[in-house]
């Protein structure tokens, strides 16, 4: 139960805020939050887990909302704050904004810190013996089982440069705080790897990036995080983030947290990965033996070549539709799987006998004095082993497995490419089409609490397509949608007159075109939404010459310059237009007469493309469910609304918004995803 104490606490902290911030506004939406955030972490609802999903709009507030509410409970019970976001511009702000003025602010002593994966770290004994060995006149170790190709000569000396920069503490160890980041291959061979590190037995634990890093997290009280680095340490074991029980999480853009999880849990190996990774084992095993003087076990690479070989040939009988072959609701064929099977054997036994030589290798090194020349880089290649024929086995049990006909399949497909050696390569790919037990399992069944929130949390009026994403169960939790402190009645938004409707491609297009230009005013800001590619590009050779003002296409510059070029042209007081596509949908903030128009070419339904999408999307319909109601006309409606939510970004903004798309006239649906709208003065054009 919330005490009186801490009621207090976050009542004085706020009036702090209040009182001493000089554009701060009353807002009953963020009142509302502090206290349901506060109630339902400190559990207040009883018979309800600690679990809030909160859709906060723009204006709201919700930073200071959930830091406030938030932070005097978890210091209160000795948990951790972690506070995620879905990237690195609101990461930015929390660090270099939000937290200080909270830390101001809250009547209670905090400190914070951002975390990052491990692999976002240098490891200075790798980076040592990189360059020492490479050095050397005679090397005591053979580098061909850490690198494909040796690094040249000037990637060598930035090395070193980098090695005498750690060392001068000019650098602290971190690849985002490097002007000029090393190339991908050679900072996987430096970078801190669970598989390779060794923790308070290295010599340079104590200098060490990461763990200086992680010593600093550990004394922090509010943890500054991402959505995946959640999810890639929870997934892997917790070892980077504190505890799960000991935990309270904030997912900001809560929205992205279901794709974001998808990614994390999926699989894939290529043939080929698995022939280089096979040989490297080799390799490694039969130098270990030769210095620990005992016999290499047995490694039958023609083995393993040959049930490849017979997976390619089957292959080349399989349909491709633009380089993937899609099994059918995620049921391997019989013939593959039989290859597999044996395939996946024949590597686990690797596995097993590889693991066991690791072991002895380990036990050897307590013994025997090595030079670290040698031990060290054996330690890097028989860990990058390790790592290696864990994830080709994981791969191939999940490839193989048969599925429980009561949940959602895993999707399986083949993809085909040709490497640079022109040899054609098949990856091997497996996904779960429903992340939700994953998550439920993780996080929502352990955590001491979880606030979820976003401006756009819901579809259709509706928590019902978050909670089937994320694995949340209604009746378990609390549920808030707050008002917006806009004036929305104020805003047209205009179904514009159409001819024709998107799914014709070519006319569509065309009007898109003319209408634009009578449309566009060329003394103001204005945004204009695409759903494709090909037709922004259309469109735009065939408007640039009418337009009496700049035109900015995403792809031409960053999201950023073209910002800040639209933004420099608004305040001389001239007009710029900018056409996007869904990076431009979200997370921009024009504020004032830097926008006042924002043009939706089409609604932008969730076409199931991907092999999961398309995995889900039969298996619904198998069972006499509609994919189209259940996943694309809420995803269309969460979409649409937030591409709407460019426009008002503050109390004082104005515009229009209008949408090219007559599908919200004449199909069944289009009364739902207009009700659904924050409450707009509709204008339908006749």
């Amino acid at each position: 139960m919330l005490s009186d104490e801490l009621k207090a606490v976050i009542k004085d902290s706020f009036v702090a805020l209040k009182s001493d911030m000089t554009d701060f506004r009353v807002r009953p939406s963020q009142n509302k939050m502090i206290a349901e955030v506060s109630k339902t972490l400190s559990g207040d609802y009883q018979d309800s887990n600690r679990i809030l999903c909160v859709e906060a709009p723009t204006g709201t507030g919700k930073t200071f909302a959930y830091l406030l509410g938030s932070i005097p409970i978890a210091k209160a019970n000795k948990k951790k704050l972690i506070v995620s976001s879905a990237n690195v511009a609101l990461q930015e702000q929390l660090l270099l904004k939000d937290l200080p003025k909270a830390q101001k602010y809250c009547q209670v002593d905090f400190e914070y810190a951002l975390v990052k994966g491990r692999s976002r770290y240098v490891c200075i004994r790798n980076l040592i013996n990189l360059c020492e060995d490479s050095a050397s006149e005679g090397a005591l170790f053979d580098s061909s089982l850490l690198f494909d190709e040796p690094p040249g000569k000037y990637q060598l000396e930035a090395m070193s440069e980098l090695l005498e920069d750690y060392s001068a503490k000019k650098w602290n160890g971190e690849i985002d705080d490097l002007m000029r980041t090393p190339d991908h291959d050679i900072w996987q061979k430096i970078n801190c790897n669970r598989f390779t590190c060794t923790a308070k037995s290295c010599e340079f634990y104590q200098d060490c990036a990461f763990f200086k890093a992680r010593k600093q997290i550990t004394q922090a009280d509010v943890i500054v995080a991402n959505h995946d680095l959640v999810l890639a340490d929870l997934a892997t074991g917790n070892t980077v983030l504190p505890d799960v029980e000991e935990s309270i999480f904030i997912f900001d853009e809560a929205h992205h947290l279901s794709s974001k999880a998808l990614s994390h849990f999926s699989l894939s190996t290529g043939t080929e990965f698995i022939k280089t990774s096979i040989r490297q084992v080799k390799s490694v095993s039969d130098q270990m033996c030769a210095i620990t003087e005992q016999v290499a076990p047995e490694i039958n690479i023609k083995q393993i070549d040959d049930y490849l070989t017979d997976l390619g040939v089957l292959f080349k009988t399989l349909e491709f539709d633009e380089d993937v072959h899609l099994f059918n609701q995620g049921q391997v064929d019989d013939s593959v799987k039989t290859i597999g099977q044996n395939l996946f054997i024949s590597v686990g036994n690797i596995q097993n006998k590889f693991s066991t030589l690791r072991e002895s290798w380990s036990d050897f090194l307590k013994i025997k004095l090595l030079d670290k020349a040698i031990s060290d880089p054996i330690n890097n290649a028989s860990g990058e082993c390790e790592q290696h024929l864990n994830g080709i086995v994981e791969l191939l049990s999940s490839f193989l497995q048969n599925d429980d006909s009561s949940h959602s399949p895993h999707s399986r497909w083949i993809e085909k490419n040709t490497l640079a050696n022109k040899k054609t390569n098949y990856s091997l790919c497996s996904a779960q089409t429903d992340i939700s037990n994953n998550l439920n399992t993780l996080i929502w069944s352990k955590a001491s609490g979880a606030i979820l929130t976003s401006a756009t949390l819901t579809s259709l009026g509706s928590f019902n397509r978050l909670n089937s994403q994320l694995g949340l169960i209604k009746a378990n939790n609390q549920y808030l949608r707050l008002p917006s402190p806009f004036k929305f009645e104020k805003v047209d938004f205009i179904v514009a007159k159409f001819k024709s409707n998107p799914t014709q491609v070519y006319d569509h297009t065309q009007e898109v075109a003319s209408q634009l230009v009578k449309r566009i005013n060329n003394n103001e800001g204005s945004l204009i939404l695409f759903a494709s590619n090909k037709q922004m590009q259309m469109v735009a050779d065939m408007v640039e010459s009418k337009l009496d003002c700049d035109l900015f296409i995403q792809g031409e510059y960053p999201k950023k310059t073209i910002l800040e070029k639209h933004m420099t042209l608004r305040k001389q007081g001239k007009g710029s237009v900018i056409f996007g596509l869904d990076s431009f949908a979200e997370g921009v903030d024009l504020k004032g007469d830097n926008l006042t128009h924002v043009i939706i070419i089409k609604l932008r339904f969730s076409v199931p493309t991907s092999p999961i999408d398309k995995t889900l999307a039969d298996y619904l319909q198998s069972k006499n469910r509609n994919p189209f109601m259940e996943i694309s006309l809420p995803d269309a409606s969460l979409r649409l609304i937030q591409a709407c939510g460019r426009l008002i970004r503050t109390e004082v903004d104005t515009g229009k918004i209008t949408i090219f798309d007559n599908r919200l006239t004449t199909k069944f649906y289009g009364k739902q995803l207009l009700a659904a709208l924050p409450n707009y003065n509709i204008i339908i054009e006749s």
